[in-house]
């Protein structure tokens, strides 16, 4: 039965990677989306994958002139009041004033407390963060953070340990797109899915071959 095993160790490794690659195809266009990358070991028989990591490269600016957009460039996340971490500045002011998200999550300043403006007037962002009101004046600083042990929980949520960022820049009226490469992330899809679809032919075969000896005895 050891070749079953071994089989369906690929088959399985080869299905994760398609369940990876698919999430990076499906968020091209999602601002501020990171792509994830897979590593896979073997012990000489068996095939498992090695862990996730993500590529921390920026994503291209779309740029847009609206003001409250706001792109990341080099190390850094946007603070949420939920808790978690984002990349993408996707904001608009609600009704009470407070800067959120599309989701309607209150941006944190640098003090960990909503960015409050009054409805109707404009701002301006420095690239260090600081928003400017045209009549509130000074209202805040972005709270700008770098993570370390990052992890992605859903959509373009993170979660880690914040430190202060160091090299993040603020770009007002864009967004950052996607890092994933479309055409690779196809090449690959297709390639992870021809490699599945080949390792459950070889079980099948094995499966097959093994009720026919079984017959013959």
């Amino acid at each position: 039965m050891k070749d079953i095993y071994t089989t369906l160790s690929g088959s399985l490794a080869a299905w994760h990677h398609v369940e990876m690659v698919s999430n990076n195809v499906a968020n091209m266009n999602t601002s501020g989306f990171r792509e994830a990358r897979m590593a896979f070991s073997t012990d000489g028989q068996m095939a498992r994958p090695d862990g996730i990591f993500y590529n921390s490269a920026d994503g291209a600016l779309i740029v847009d002139d609206n003001p409250t957009h706001l792109a990341l460039r080099g190390d850094g996340f946007f603070s949420m009041a939920n808790g978690s971490y984002s990349r993408d500045g996707n904001f608009h002011v609600d009704l009470a004033g407070n800067l959120v998200n599309s989701d309607g999550i209150a941006v944190l300043n640098d003090q960990n407390q909503p960015i409050l403006m009054r409805p109707g007037e404009s701002i301006s962002v420095s690239p260090d963060g600081v928003i400017i009101g045209s009549s509130s004046g000074q209202v805040g600083k972005l709270g700008l953070v770098s993570l370390t042990n990052a992890t992605p929980v859903g959509g373009t949520a993170w979660t880690g340990t914040p430190a202060p960022a160091l090299t993040a820049e603020v770009i007002q009226g864009a967004l950052e797109h996607a890092n994933a490469d479309p055409l690779r992330g196809m090449v690959e899809l297709i390639e992870a899915s021809r490699i599945f679809e080949a390792q459950e032919k070889v079980i099948r075969t094995s499966d097959e071959m093994r009720a026919r000896l079984n017959r013959i005895a």
